[in-house]
C-alpha cells in the first residue's frame, strides 16, 4: 500500500493565516529582523497606528517581532 505525504508548498497558505481575501491589499507581512527602521516603522504603523518615529529599531522589533 502507497502512503501519501502532504508537504507543505509555498503556494499554499498557512493553516493559521487569515485567507488572502479578509486580509485586504494593502497588508504587509511582518518584516525580517535585518529588514530596515523604515519597514518595521510601516509594520508598526499598520499594527498599531500611532508615533512610533521616536522608537529605535530594536524596539519596533521588540514589540512588533513578535
Amino acid at each position: 500500500m502507497l502512503l501519501r505525504r502532504y508537504h507543505h508548498r509555498g503556494d499554499e497558505e498557512s493553516p493559521h493565516s487569515p485567507p488572502i481575501e479578509a486580509r485586504g491589499p494593502d497588508v504587509i507581512e511582518r518584516p525580517a529582523r535585518s529588514a530596515s527602521k523604515a519597514e518595521w516603522l510601516a509594520y508598526a504603523d499598520q499594527q498599531d497606528p500611532g508615533e512610533h518615529d521616536a522608537m529605535t529599531k530594536e524596539q519596533l522589533v521588540e514589540q512588533y517581532g513578535g
